[in-house]
């Protein structure tokens, strides 16, 4: 599970990266595409975090059952 976090964390640095570009452009049309690619990386790093803690409740239910 170390690795979907390391994946979640990358995928919001990408994303802060994104809006730091769409504050130094100099068009709206830039600034649209930059803000469009950050929310896209914050929506997978969302995702990513979901099948994490999907995957970890699952592990735990299946490790209850087993006693």
């Amino acid at each position: 599970m170390a690795q979907e976090q390391k994946d979640t964390d990358r995928y919001r640095s990408f994303a802060q990266s994104c809006l730091k570009l769409a504050l130094r452009a100099t068009d709206q049309p830039t600034r649209a595409m930059f803000v469009s690619m950050a929310q896209a990386w914050n929506s997978l790093a969302d995702r990513n975090l979901t099948a994490t803690t999907e995957a970890a409740l699952e592990d735990f239910n299946q490790r209850q059952l087993d006693g």
